[in-house]
């Protein structure tokens, strides 16, 4: 079999038909085709003969790599010489090796301890051995040595100070506010886990009283009465043993705590019925304060206030 996509000479006969022997001498009249998987075109090389004296009418011709890229071609013809044909020529390729076994681009073999040739010498100088005690030292000791390069051992054996670890690196940050954030701010007695739960524990319940604020809080409640204006107690004890001045609210509009007393007071004091309408009358018991419309003389059942 051929190989697939390696240039190749090939061999191929001219044939008398008049005479029954080989063609010498046609190599000039003869028009090739390289006919690759059905698709003829004429061949890249041109073709000769081999030795007209002891192989009368054979030729031959080299393919290209890109020619032989296939899998079955056919080298055909024709010749302008009357009687002469070109026989065709099939070869199917394979991909296969081009080299000698055990050569570069070859098959590989095997030794006599049935090692692959070529395989195991590589293994040997470039690929540390995967057997015995001390490919696992040395792979040991290679994971130990990058666990160091890196900072990793950091984490869990080795300690840590200065510029162990790397200013705004993840760690670094994890424990510093600072703009460039440095792993040398972070104080352990302090800023542990351990030290911010026992400080919970009894640090935030003996927090000392700063008598700077006294003023704040004092401060902050006189605020809060000025907004509120409540009164104080002299004016409380006034309003109630002081007489406060006559007056009335007008009608729909709201009314000052003195006026909503009189108001009651008109409203179950002294006062008149005409026909559907009633008239509250001032402390004087004549001058009319407040008037109210009820629904029907004789037997009423509400009132509005007219006035």
């Amino acid at each position: 079999m051929a190989t697939r996509n390696v240039a190749m000479t090939i061999t191929f006969v001219a044939w008398d038909t008049g005479n029954n022997v080989g063609k010498t001498g046609d190599n000039g009249n003869l028009t090739l085709r390289w006919i690759k998987d059905g698709s003829a075109s004429a061949p890249t090389n041109s073709s000769s003969e081999v030795d007209s004296t002891n192989v009368p009418g054979v030729y031959k011709i080299t393919l290209t790599a890109t020619e032989t890229d296939c899998n079955i071609g056919t080298l055909a013809g024709k010749s302008s010489t009357s009687d002469i044909v070109v026989l065709p020529i099939t070869i199917q390729f394979e991909r296969l090796p081009d080299a000698d076994p055990a050569a570069n681009g070859g098959l590989p073999t095997v030794d006599s301890n049935n090692h692959i040739n070529g395989v195991q010498d590589t293994l040997s100088v470039n690929v540390t051995q995967i057997e015995g005690s001390d490919a696992t030292d040395q792979i040991n000791a290679a994971c130990d040595a990058s666990i160091e390069t890196y900072g990793l051992d950091h984490l869990v054996s080795a300690s840590v100070a200065g510029s162990d670890v790397t200013d705004n690196s993840i760690v670094a940050k994890l424990v510093s506010k600072e703009s460039t954030a440095d792993w040398d701010d972070y104080v352990n007695t302090t800023d542990s886990l351990q030290a911010q739960r026992d400080y919970t524990g009894s640090g935030y319940t003996a927090i000392p009283w700063n008598s700077s604020w006294d003023a704040e809080v004092q401060s902050e409640c006189a605020d809060a009465l000025t907004a509120y204006d409540p009164p104080t107690k002299a004016e409380m004890d006034a309003m109630w043993t002081t007489a406060q001045t006559e007056s009335y609210a007008s009608d729909g509009a709201a009314a000052t705590p003195a006026q909503l007393l009189y108001m009651i007071y008109c409203a179950v004091g002294e006062f008149s019925i005409s026909s559907t309408t009633i008239t509250g009358k001032k402390l004087d018991g004549s001058t009319t304060a407040m008037t109210w419309t009820i629904d029907d003389a004789s037997s009423p059942t509400s009132r509005t206030r007219a006035s």
